[in-house]
């Protein structure tokens, strides 16, 4: 879920948008605030922070990048402005470039409570 977040640019990642499901899945809701083109990721799941990204996870990011240039991308064009998938496509990229989750940015409040 943390590298969801910084893929969609989560904005608002509170504690309690995060459940857990009796049958044992982690689900996370209330994406209203995402995909900004602006950096506005602000997330409780810091305790990934500086943390490398494991290689099947790049392995999907990968994929995803791939899909957002074909099939996904056209999708997503309805619901997303092309703007915003291209911004989607370079968090991507800057993962694949990177593998390391980033840390939060002073200059924004961390969402409270924290997880």
């Amino acid at each position: 879920m943390a590298v969801f977040d910084v893929l969609i640019n989560n904005a608002d990642r509170k504690g309690g948008h995060i459940l857990f499901g009796l049958d044992g899945q982690v689900y996370g809701v209330d994406h209203g605030l995402c995909l900004h083109v602006e950096n506005k990721l602000r997330t409780v799941l810091w305790g990934w922070a500086g943390k490398p990204v494991d290689s099947e996870t790049l392995e999907k990011i990968a994929g995803l990048g791939d899909a957002l240039k074909g099939e996904l991308g056209e999708a997503l064009a309805p619901q997303i402005t092309r703007a915003e998938i291209a911004a989607l496509r370079r968090r991507a990229r800057a993962l694949l470039d990177h593998p390391v989750m980033p840390g939060p940015n002073r200059h924004r409040p961390i969402p409270w409570p924290a997880f």
